[in-house]
């Protein structure tokens, strides 16, 4: 459907590691601000399966006749979805962010930076996908805890992720750490029987404990879950999370747009962004569940600490000095 009338518009993009996801805030018409996250069709299969996992390789990959490096293509994957968006508003957004998985360190993050200056998309924001999943709980009224320390989870397809964070006021959060499993995902979920299922899971929690030992976090001190992804959509991703860590595990009713609607909240201006009214959290018995926690191989990559900003600092390096004889 093409619009009638033009109306400014923010577009957030998640790029996954099989397709794209989009969404939209545009200006509100009756009242000062933006309007609530819409997603929008621009599904754009990557080049490459798993290509944001070899952003930052030295070894270009060959897709259409051509050698070029991951993180150019996923720049030119992020294109062709904002390109669907804008054909079909028949006019650009106003601002564009990409989110990237929040493991990445300062190196992957100014790759990809550099590529998307390269392709022409000079602006474009860059958020991780735990402020975008807190952005997009927080506008839709459900508590995050400010001050308190949230386990962002995000399952997607292919891979998990888990990032521990500090939600403070509206667009500004503090990242403790953050963990990626690249071997463990939606398609794991879905593969086998519900005892199988139930191991993955054990996995899921297992790479969730392990990263909050290394931030020095207990579930025990977790305020609350907030899934994402479409490995997130299964009831027993809930009820195990939940009885893994004693903590509200909440989700959006789709979290396969979670990240894209988060993506284009978070690049609205700071001074438009409005106090939200926290909803109460129905707390529902949870039915115990076995979680076998299986030795598994995932070493968490840690990203942290880090302050309130988006990007962990680079470790310090200690250079040690050289005598040179003879002067």
């Amino acid at each position: 459907m093409v619009r009638s009338k033009h109306v400014p518009y923010l577009l957030g993009v998640d790029l996954g590691s099989g397709s794209s996801r989009t969404a939209v805030c545009r200006r509100a018409t009756d009242q000062a601000g933006w309007g609530p996250p819409e997603p929008v069709p621009s599904d754009v299969p990557p080049a490459v399966r798993g290509l944001l996992r070899l952003c930052g390789d030295d070894v270009p990959v060959f897709a259409d006749d051509l050698f070029i490096t991951p993180q150019a293509l996923v720049v030119e994957q992020a294109r062709k979805a904002a390109d669907l968006v804008w054909e079909r508003e028949q006019e650009p957004p106003e601002r564009v962010a990409v989110a990237y998985p929040t493991a990445w360190g300062p190196a992957r993050v100014g790759l990809m930076r550099a590529a998307l200056d390269d392709g022409g998309l000079v602006g474009v924001a860059l958020v991780t996908r735990a402020r975008a999943v807190v952005e997009r709980h927080r506008a839709s009224g459900r508590p995050v805890a400010p001050g308190r320390v949230v386990a962002v989870c995000r399952i997607g397809r292919a891979s998990t992720e888990v990032s521990l964070v500090i939600p403070h006021e509206p667009g500004r959060m503090e990242l403790l750490g953050a963990a990626e499993a690249d071997d463990l995902g939606g398609d794991d979920l879905a593969a086998g029987t519900p005892a199988d299922t139930r191991a993955v899971l054990g996995a899921v929690v297992d790479l969730m404990r392990r990263t909050g030992r290394a931030c020095g976090v207990e579930p025990a001190d977790l305020a609350a879950v907030l899934l994402a992804g479409g490995g997130a959509m299964s009831p027993l991703v809930t009820a195990v999370l939940a009885e893994a860590t004693a903590a509200p595990v909440i989700r959006e009713d789709d979290p396969r747009l979670t990240v894209a609607c988060g993506a284009a909240l978070s690049i609205r201006p700071a001074s438009e962004i409005p106090q939200p009214h926290a909803l109460p959290v129905p707390v529902v018995p949870v039915p115990a569940v076995e979680v076998p926690v299986l030795p598994t191989s995932l070493v968490p990559t840690m990203s942290g600490p880090a302050g309130p900003g988006e990007i962990p600092p680079r470790p310090p390096l200690h250079v040690t000095a050289l005598e040179v004889s003879g002067r």
